[in-house]
């Protein structure tokens, strides 16, 4: 792989499945350095959205970041979000691209709503394989 990322091709998501959108979105934001990441697939159960993606930020201007860096990489590959609710309390910020929802909380936001509690456990994503994309990526090497 190249070591100059910038020049890699960006796959353009318009017309993308459900599923390569929620891929994309996760791979962004594991490089983006958010904490525990959870998504999930509820395209069976939900008439709302396919998957839900949780994930934590550190503090509010890194949950002000991370969701506007979602909103503004997706648009420019060809998936701009429905709507962005929650910028002004900048403590849960919800960016819906109606297959995808991606929740970005504070710390305690996530604690305190616990939306993984509400979601089927049994319909978790497995991101170890994205995750092992952005580790190569960035050539984070396992201690």
């Amino acid at each position: 792989m190249s070591e100059n990322h910038a020049s890699l091709p960006v796959e353009d998501l318009k017309n993308a499945s459900s599923l390569a959108l929620a891929e994309a979105v996760i791979e962004l934001l594991l490089e983006k350095k958010g904490r525990n990441l959870t998504a999930y697939y509820v395209g069976e159960e939900s008439a709302i959205t396919d998957y839900y993606i949780n994930i934590t930020a550190t503090s509010s201007t890194a949950v002000l970041a991370l969701s506007d860096e979602v909103a503004e990489k997706m648009s420019l590959r060809g998936k701009r979000p429905h709507r962005v609710e929650g910028r002004s309390g900048a403590s849960w910020v919800l960016v819906d691209f109606a297959d995808v929802i991606v929740n970005v909380f504070d710390v305690q936001s996530r604690e305190f709503y616990d939306l993984d509690r509400l979601l089927p456990a049994d319909r978790k994503m497995d991101i170890t394989p994205i995750k092992e994309k952005v580790d190569a990526k960035f050539n984070v090497k396992k201690i």
